[in-house]
């Protein structure tokens, strides 16, 4: 109802509207008498106030400008002024006031009866209401039957088309993948978008876009409703209600609140479905990559389970993250969308793949025919630049390490090879770095010792005492190495002064007997601190 219908009603006979004629469609939702005037504490959006004037008669200019202020942004559909009994004639300031403001003012005899105007008012809204409740039910009832059916994501679409009579359409914003009772309706240009006012019965939030369709022939521009399915925060899904002819109604919001939490219910079924299928995958690939298949049999009957058997190689890749702040000690739990992200991109951008996922890691077994496919590094820098370019690495940074390419038996080997490369970059790279097994040269002697004890045997006993002895000098000298033999790149990263750094340098040589200029002592020497740098992060 709004205020041109309200002026039909039987109790409004001789009724006059004598100003804020440009909010005659206001809408009306309910009707309250004017005792005081601190209506912000119980006036309501489309309320009708009824007044004898009795609460105004006393206020100043001022006092009365900023009373009908508060009207106006409350949404005061009218106000109802009941003459003759303390006021003969309105006020011309309040009629000023409310033509200022677009608030019908409505003139009533002084024997029209208060009660009959509420119950006038009220009566269209509570029998409204109980219509819209019972459409609530009813349509709550048939979706319950429709859930005991089990049915698909599109036979609920469809099921919601026939009760909406518009096309409706189920977004999964994350992957960009839309599910539609009209594929004509997928690509669309958004020209404008609004929220559409809360009602009474709406729990969600509602917009509305107006739009262009473009796969229609020839184009239609229309509207759509858009709302967004609270779904455990872990995907983002909008339900899309087509409005290309007219508005929908109350009672199709009533459809639409029941339909969001009926796909809530049907998402939550889903994921708990799917969330097994990925703990059983996750398990299965567990097992070949950590060699506990004792069967040849078994090993092919997980390949064809996971669909990776149709050609003859295979490679792993291993994704692992890290706080960029170790200080912060984040929860790992954030790790968790940037992997999905991660692992997303990955099977976009390759065929026959299959992941595991762990809280700070996830690694993908990929199956290729030849040696000209597979992981390279360059493929994988585009990908994850792409990703850095996005933002996705705020508080963490990311290592990639990418194994040989082996036969299905050979699959085992292959994990070893990520999960050494791991080391590698975690003990000599600090940002985001990808490395292959087969880059890298002779770390791979030292990584296939069978124990930390072998690595010493490589490392000069005099350069081991000279370690342990003198930790500070073997510090320093390791760091002059890695610059270059720079006294002031070593100065800058150890904050020393130049001259402690060269006076340190001085007495490393004297107590080792060290040529800085012989290739093979700096070689000895070099080889030396990155095998203690492997023993010590391996212990």
């Amino acid at each position: 109802m709004n205020i041109k219908d309200l002026l039909k009603i039987k109790s409004f006979n001789g009724a006059k509207l004598i100003a804020g004629k440009e909010g005659i469609l206001n809408e009306v939702h309910g009707v309250n008498i004017l005792e005081a005037i601190d209506i912000e504490n119980w006036g309501r959006l489309g309320d009708v106030i009824l007044s004898s004037f009795f609460a105004l008669q006393n206020l100043s200019h001022n006092e009365l400008d900023t009373f009908f202020q508060k009207l106006h942004s409350l949404g005061i559909s009218a106000i109802v002024i009941k003459t003759e009994r303390l006021v003969n004639k309105i006020p011309d300031n309040i009629i000023e006031l409310c033509n200022k403001h677009l608030i019908p003012l409505i003139q009533i005899d002084k024997n029209v009866k208060y009660e009959s105007i509420i119950l006038d008012i009220l009566g269209p809204i509570i029998d409204t209401n109980v219509n819209l409740l019972n459409k609530y039910y009813e349509v709550h009832s048939d979706l319950t039957s429709l859930a005991l059916r089990m049915p698909s994501m599109d036979e609920i679409l469809y099921e919601f088309k026939n009760m909406i009579l518009r096309d409706v359409s189920l977004v999964n914003c994350g992957k960009n993948t839309e599910i539609s009772t009209n594929p004509e309706l997928f690509d669309v240009t958004i020209l404008s978008t609004t929220e559409v006012s809360k009602e009474k019965y709406m729990l969600f939030n509602y917009r509305r876009n107006k739009v262009i369709y473009n796969n229609a022939n020839p184009k239609i521009v229309g509207e759509q409703i858009r709302v967004s399915i609270p779904f455990l925060g872990l995907e983002d899904y909008e339900l899309v209600i087509h409005e290309i002819v007219d508005k929908i109604s109350s009672e199709d919001f009533m459809i639409i609140e029941n339909a969001v939490k009926f796909l809530q219910m049907e998402l939550l079924k889903k994921y708990v479905v799917s969330q097994n299928l990925f703990q059983q995958k996750n398990n299965i690939l567990s097992d070949l990559l950590n060699d506990k298949l004792y069967e040849k049999k078994d090993v092919d009957e997980v390949l064809e389970s996971l669909n990776l058997s149709k050609h003859k190689l295979y490679q792993v890749l291993l994704v692992k993250l890290y706080e960029r702040d170790e200080s912060k000690n984040l929860d790992k739990t954030l790790m968790l969308p940037i992997l999905k992200q991660v692992r997303n991109v990955f099977r976009l951008n390759f065929n026959d793949i299959a992941f595991l996922e762990k809280s700070d890691r996830i690694v993908f077994l990929i199956n290729f025919e030849n040696n000209e496919a597979g992981f390279t590094t360059s493929s994988i820098e585009k990908l994850m630049q792409n990703l850095v370019e996005s933002n996705l690495f705020k508080e963490f940074y990311y290592s990639v390490s990418i194994s040989s390419k082996v036969e299905k038996f050979n699959i085992p080997k292959a994990n070893k090879e990520v999960l050494d490369t791991q080391k590698i970059l975690r003990l000599f790279h600090s940002t985001n770095k990808i490395l292959c097994y087969e880059d890298l040269g002779i770390y791979k002697l030292f990584l296939e010792s069978n124990s930390l004890g072998d690595l010493e045997k490589f490392i000069s006993p005099k350069i081991n005492k000279f370690r342990l002895d003198y930790p500070q000098l073997f510090d320093t000298l390791k760091i002059f190495l890695d610059t270059n033999q720079s006294y002031t790149l070593t100065s800058e990263k150890l904050f020393l002064h130049p001259k402690t750094v060269r006076y340190r340098i001085e007495k490393t040589r004297d107590i080792l007997g060290i040529d800085f200029t012989n290739p093979e002592e700096i070689l000895q020497l070099q080889v030396a601190s990155r095998l203690i740098k492997l023993i010590e992060g391996g212990k």
